[in-house]
């Protein structure tokens, strides 16, 4: 009976041992990897996008404001087709992003929560777009 006991404890023991190596493994590698892309390696070059329109929704709050504000001012791109549902917060960016930066912008109203996602396609000017960057940053509406 202790042979079995003491069996199944080192099985245990084992198991949870590997499991808890394999986790502090896993999660050191993911610490240094983003120090590494954080700190030493180059970003990514965005050149061969700039002669091409990024299309970015959600783009009037968090994340998508912050991406264009990011892509505007560091990155040197400089078309960008907005769609959002505010059209007073849209009307706001292409103000701001032609000004501060000498953005050529597009911007289209589209709730994809509420409208036909087959309809996207037949925004203004969507068809004749050279798309380089696409970003998808939109959220549902609280």
């Amino acid at each position: 009976m202790t042979f079995l006991l003491t069996w199944l404890y080192n099985i245990v023991w084992w198991i949870v041992s590997s499991y808890i190596t394999f986790r502090f493994v896993r999660s050191t590698h993911v610490l240094l990897r983003s120090i590494w892309a954080h700190f030493f390696s180059t970003p990514l070059d965005l050149k061969p996008y700039q002669d091409s329109w990024t299309v970015v929704t959600g783009c009037t709050d968090g994340i998508g404001r912050a991406y264009i504000e990011e892509l505007a001012k560091a990155r040197g791109i400089r078309k960008f087709y907005l769609i959002g549902r505010n059209p007073e917060k849209l009307n706001k960016i292409n103000n701001e992003l032609t000004s501060r930066y000498n953005c050529e912008i597009k911007t289209a109203i589209f709730d994809f929560e509420k409208d036909d996602l087959d309809r996207i396609i037949d925004l203004p000017g969507f068809r004749d777009l050279e798309v380089g960057i696409l970003s998808m940053c939109l959220s549902r509406a609280s």
